[in-house]
């Protein structure tokens, strides 16, 4: 792969629990190109979040490297990381972690104001945002005025306020039916194909791997397969 966004080099984490050694991640190795869709699939534990969170500036692994458009981020101090986070990278969780007195377009805005928006710019990307996701409509409801679906995809909006390089989704549908999930998804999907957005997704439902470019399969801190797929689709009917 010529000049991928992110390489990940012979990455370790180990952490400590009492007098246990928990290795998370055993010599990962990875690359992934600008614009492509990665799903990260395996059971609890086998190192999925821990590459999310390495690649997204949220923890320093142990041993390895970071390459971030030939940027190693581990050699990054906290205000360089901080900046790294807030400027590239957009995070959406299985949980929504909105803002409950903001109503959809303010807790967009809020992200925007952080990165040094102003007031009016800020509220006419809010309201771009929404859109994108397919939520103008509701852009004064309040999150508890919004479905669970409908907030997942106002966190979307909210983590690409910025204009991200790189979209890091760490289970999106955990807490979504099946209905609401595949909405959230195929929003997921669509920014990374309209907008060329680099998109990993952390998961262990097998059902929405279809949709990735390659599927990463780990285990034990590992990789155990990737599977390249050329014509990705998102599956009519997913199975949690």
């Amino acid at each position: 792969m010529n000049n991928p966004l992110i390489l990940c080099r012979d990455l370790t984490r180990q952490y400590k629990m009492g007098a246990v050694t928990v290795h998370a991640l055993r010599g990962l190795n990875l690359e992934i190109a600008t614009g492509e869709f990665i799903v990260l699939l395996g059971p609890s534990g086998s190192g999925k979040t821990t590459t999310l969170n390495l690649v997204g500036g949220l923890d320093r692994p142990t041993g390895g490297a970071v390459l971030v458009g030939g940027e190693d981020i581990t050699r990054y101090n906290e205000k360089q990381l901080t900046r790294y986070r807030r400027e590239q990278v957009g995070f959406v969780f299985q949980f929504f972690n909105l803002i409950p007195t903001l109503t959809a377009s303010e807790n967009v805005e809020f992200a925007l104001k952080l990165n040094g928006s102003n007031g009016r710019s800020a509220a006419s990307r809010a309201l771009e945002l929404l859109d994108i996701v397919g939520l103008r409509e509701r852009a004064n409801h309040f999150p508890a005025e919004l479905s669970g679906g409908e907030q997942q995809r106002v966190s979307i909006a909210r983590a690409l306020a910025n204009h991200p390089a790189l979209l890091l989704c760490d289970e999106p549908t955990g807490n979504l039916d099946v209905k609401t999930g595949h909405q959230v998804l195929q929003a997921i999907r669509d920014l990374n194909r309209e907008e060329g957005t680099t998109v990993i997704l952390v998961t262990h439902n097998t059902a929405i791997a279809p949709m990735a470019d390659r599927i990463v399969r780990l285990s034990d801190g590992q990789i155990d397969s990737i599977t390249v797929q050329d014509e990705p689709e998102l599956v009519a009917e997913l199975a949690w």
